[in-house]
């Protein structure tokens, strides 16, 4: 694990995502990212990946340390291997060895104990060279030395058999010289029989693990920290005393969480529900065998794994999306949306309506996961318009549940045709851990000045669609575009004034209609439409009407920038088209910044207020002739009054009537 690279210690970066599971592989390749791990190669072409020792953190370093050695005593460790003497009066000894209820020691046991005479034996004889050195002067420090020699002991546990797995030496010496002191001690007085744990032969490891004790070990496995067995042991050790369970060793530990019912219990809390259906998620099979064209649609969004120009300080950026349907028999791609805002409804519209233009018929199945509007009422009222109406269905399929039709079309589609392209970062697929989906930094870093706009990538996702639809389908001889081509066991047509009808959508809510227009909030966006006559002027005769009416906005998500229909609804819950509103036109307010057309524009605008309040001084004054009431007919009337103490002769009220009628002629 450990790798001497440009005069610089190593050590190999699976340590920590795979083999002790110290970092999750995605924070791991941040943790590089920012620096906090210093990557001196990379992986690739049989090479390992390589982390500079000195910039891993204390915690881990002692984690590796533990479970492969201090990489700096590595000569030393090898230089006490080539010390050590095999010793056949021990291996025979623990062979021949039996208890009392006439067992023998396991096999693993006997390879430790082994392991043990032979390393106590060479401290033994270094002990003994210290001590005789010393005595003839030498300067020797005893203490410093001793703990020298144990940690290379300590760091035997991490060399292997060749060729395996397996620890070659197995030990469990301590790793405190003095306790290492006393254990020789022991040793030296009642030989090999000292190295036999003293519960071995009574009650096993396996059998003590229950109860209390396997909750414990079970639920401290299952942490989403991922603790590696050595880490819990040495919880388990503190803990044990002040709950007397019995001693545990790191491999009984390991073994008994392996074991197949642990294995599942503690997989989905510590791995994911994605891993776990993986590996244990129940698979159903489908059969596909009587399927046909537009049988059965798909749509799905996900993130678009292409780099591009960015107008921002970052230069470039790879945050585009695309939401796309799929015939899952033909796996052709019908409609598709493509641009830079989260997934919404409003896109599953554009493809959808793309796909119904392109196909010409209704899908008898339509399935969606239960992200990004999928479910709202607006797209479950398009999609139960859309499916066949002799039988056809829609359903939500599970996120990330295993056989999505979409998600697997998806993977191929990225992996076959999408992540070929050199401006590809390779993110969006769920298995990015393998170097081949990896993006290539340097090289896109180096090509940087050729990267593309998000309108260029908007024509070569057109053109890559293409490609997929005219590229061979992995089941039969024919092209995406030929399977979908055949002729269908059952077909449900959509004809051109169903497909207009269908993509119509009506709002749930009525808006105001206001003196500067009608501000609906569709998608949590906020538009804002505008009446207009024939000349492009707001209509007059329409504000005179409808201004501080209410009105329904219906219409097409793809045509939000060209106009909308208002409806009213009566009283009865009718509603009826009233007008077509369509975006306000906005006034430049900076003289230099106008062109001709605007200066003639903003003058008819603003001459409009004008108009109207002229008109409606028109009317008030063509009103006041037909009644008679006017400010000065109310002046006579109630002057004439107080002349005659508000009693006015039938006479003169006649006559005063008769006035006002010829004012009215």
């Amino acid at each position: 694990m450990y790798h001497p690279f440009q005069n610089t210690m190593c050590v190999d970066q699976s340590v920590f995502y795979d083999h002790l599971g110290l970092l999750d592989y995605e924070v791991f390749k941040k943790w590089v990212q920012r620096n906090k791990l210093r990557r001196l190669r990379t992986a690739g072409n049989g090479r390992v990946g390589l982390i500079a020792w000195q910039s891993v953190p204390a915690d881990f370093k002692t984690a590796i340390k533990k479970a492969f050695g201090d990489p700096y005593n590595l000569d030393s460790v090898k230089s006490f291997i080539n010390q050590l003497q095999p010793d056949s009066a021990a291996a025979i000894f623990f062979e021949k060895y039996k208890f009392e209820n006439g067992s023998g020691i396991p096999a693993s046991k006997i390879v430790q104990y082994y392991a043990e005479a032979i390393i106590l034996n060479l401290y033994e004889e270094q002990c003994l060279k210290m001590a005789s050195k010393k005595r003839q002067g030498a300067g020797i420090k005893m203490t410093s030395t001793k703990q020298h020699i144990v940690a290379v002991i300590n760091d035997l546990k991490a060399i292997n058999q060749d060729g395996g797995k397996e620890a070659k030496y197995p030990h469990k010496l301590p790793s405190n010289f003095r306790a290492l002191d006393r254990k020789l001690a022991a040793y030296k007085k009642d030989g090999y029989k000292t190295l036999i744990h003293s519960s071995l032969g009574s009650v096993s490891n396996s059998v003590k693990i229950t109860g209390d004790i396997a909750d414990w070990l079970l639920a401290s496995y299952c942490l989403p920290n991922k603790p590696v067995v050595p880490v819990l042991h040495t919880q388990y050790m503190k803990t044990r005393d002040a709950m007397g369970w019995p001693e545990l060793s790191e491999r009984a530990i390991g073994m008994w969480l392996e074991k197949p019912t642990q294995r599942k219990k503690w997989f989905l809390p510590r791995h994911g529900a994605e891993e776990y259906r993986r590996i244990y998620g129940h698979k159903i099979t489908r059969d596909h065998s009587d399927m046909f064209p537009n049988c059965h649609w798909a749509i799905d969004g996900t993130k678009l794994d292409w780099m591009h120009i960015k107008d921002n300080k970052m230069g470039m950026g790879a945050d585009m999306k695309i939401d796309v349907v799929f015939d899952v028999f033909s796996e052709k791609i019908l409609g598709y949306y493509i641009g830079t805002e989260h997934e919404n409804y409003q896109h599953h519209f554009k493809a959808l309506k793309m796909a119904a233009h392109e196909s010409g018929s209704r899908p008898f199945l339509i399935n969606y996961d239960g992200q990004g509007g999928h479910t709202t009422a607006t797209m479950q009222d398009l999609y139960s318009k859309m499916v066949a109406k002799n039988g056809g269905t829609h359903y939500k399929h599970r996120a990330r549940e295993h056989g999505s039709p979409a998600e697997q079309l998806f993977k191929r589609f990225q992996q076959q045709v999408l992540n070929t392209k050199w401006f590809s970062d390779g993110q969006g697929i769920a298995s990015s851990h393998t170097l081949n989906s990896k993006m290539n930094v340097d090289f896109v870093m180096s090509n940087k000045h050729r990267l593309h706009t998000v309108e260029e990538l908007i024509i070569i996702f057109k053109q890559e669609v293409n490609n997929w639809n005219t590229m061979r389908h992995p089941k039969f001889q024919e092209t995406r575009n030929q399977v979908y081509n055949r002729e269908a066991i059952m077909r449900e047509g959509l004809n051109m004034f169903e497909i207009m009808d269908m993509f119509w959508v009506t709002a749930k809510d009525n808006r105001r209609y206001e003196r500067d227009g009608i501000k609906p909030i569709i998608g949590k966006t906020q538009y804002h439409f505008e009446v207009y006559d024939e000349n492009g002027m707001p209509d007059l005769d329409f504000r005179d009407k409808y201004t501080e009416a209410k009105f329904f906005i219906q219409y097409d998500p793809d045509q939000l920038d060209n106009y909308v229909r208002l409806l009213m609804e009566l009283p009865n819950k009718d509603r009826v088209f009233i007008a077509d509103a369509q975006p306000v036109k906005k006034l430049k307010q900076v003289p230099v910044l106008m062109t001709t057309g605007d200066h003639e524009h903003a003058h008819k605008m603003r001459k409009v207020r004008d108009t109207e309040m002229a008109r409606i001084e028109r009317e008030h004054l063509q009103l006041q002739q037909r009644t008679g009431i006017t400010p000065e007919s109310m002046i006579d009337q109630q002057e004439l009054a107080h002349k005659f103490g508000g009693k006015l002769p039938k006479e003169q009220r006649t006559a005063a009537e008769a006035d006002s009628f010829l004012l009215r002629m």
